[in-house]
Order: structure tokens, then sequence, then C-alpha cells
């Protein structure tokens, strides 16, 4: 008898929307490390890059809770949930920080406005960018250390098809090629307006 090949053992479609969400998730533990590592390394009483800040928390803003967060709950999330229910208490923990990210992100905002009108809040924004840079690093582990495994044991390829649908659906506002576009080319200005050692600007 032959013995089937399991999805997560070989599947150009599978592997497509693997690919694209922790390519994702690099960038986003990317642009939150780089604001973490610059308000580290900043001396006391420099100036601050006010508008590079507001750059990253717009591109995370976007990222997280317009683009990314939709994309895993809608699609890979309850397409696991139909394979594999005993994964609902992980998904569950998952959707719950997803909710809250929003709230965490408008606090950063108001911590950073806050420090640009008076330069002793520098402080408390610097240890809520690092906070967040932590929550997102357990987040990111817990997604790709538990349930991405678990998706490519579970999955059929009729389920990987349905994911990688919703990636390539044209017409999506989120998804299609109008916003992965907006979201590549503010991750690029980021990436590029960042000062040495962590981007290309001055």
């Amino acid at each position: 008898m032959a013995v089937p090949v399991r999805h997560g053992d070989r599947s150009p479609a599978m592997k497509e929307s693997l690919t694209v969400i922790k390519q994702e998730h690099r960038n986003l533990y990317r642009v939150v490390n780089v604001l973490d590592q610059m308000l580290r390394h900043q001396k006391a009483g420099a100036p601050a890059d006010f508008a590079f800040m507001e750059a990253v928390l717009s591109y995370i803003e976007n990222f997280t809770d317009q683009y990314h967060h939709p994309k895993e709950d809608q699609y890979l999330f309850k397409a696991l949930l139909r394979r594999q229910p005993e994964a609902s208490a992980i998904i569950e923990e998952l959707e719950e920080e997803h909710r809250n990210c929003p709230a965490s992100l408008a606090q950063l905002k108001v911590l950073l406005a806050a420090y640009k009108t008076d330069p002793t809040h520098r402080d408390a924004f610097q240890e809520a960018t690092a906070a967040y840079l932590k929550f997102q690093t357990k987040h990111l582990q817990k997604e790709e250390g538990v349930v991405i495994p678990m998706a490519q044991r579970a999955l059929t390829d009729e389920d990987w098809a349905e994911i990688d649908a919703a990636f390539a659906n044209n017409d999506d506002p989120i998804f299609g090629p109008k916003g992965r576009e907006e979201t590549r080319s503010m991750y690029s200005r980021i990436v590029n307006e960042a000062p040495a050692p962590f981007g290309f600007g001055d």
C-alpha cells in the first residue's frame, strides 16, 4: 500500500503561502527591532527623528491590524481549526493577542506624541517599545514554532488551495496587489530612511 505524501512534506501551494507569512513576520520584527535599537543607542539630548518613528508606527498599524492578522485569522487559523480542533487553545490565544494589538499600538502612539512634545517622555516611549518588541517576538515564535508546524501536518491540498486563493484574490482591498504594494513601499521607505547602522539612511 502506497504511503500518502503529507501536504507538509511537499506542496508548492503550501510553500508559497508559508513563505509569504514568514516574510511578513520578518518584516514586522525588523521594523520594531530597528525602532527599539535606535532608541537604545540614541544619546541623551540627541535630536530625535520623529518623522521616522511615526512612519514605523504607521507601518505597524497598517501591517498588523489591516493586512497580516486578518489573513491569519480568516484563512490559516480557520482552516487549522477545521482539521485539528485540539488546536483551539493556541489559536484562541493568538487571536486574543491579535485583538489586543491595536490597543498596544495606540498606547505607543500616545507615548510618542508625548515624547515629541516633551523630551522627558523619551524613557517611557522606549520602555513601551521594548515591551512591544518582546510581545511580538513571543507571538511570532508561537505562530512559527507551534501553529505553522501543526498546519503543515494537518491541512490538506484543498485547505492550502483556499488559503492561496485568498492571498491571490485581486479584488481583495487588503490582500490584493494594491495593499501589497502600499505595504512594500512603506516598508522600503522605513528601511532606507533608518540611519546607519540600523538602515541605509544618513
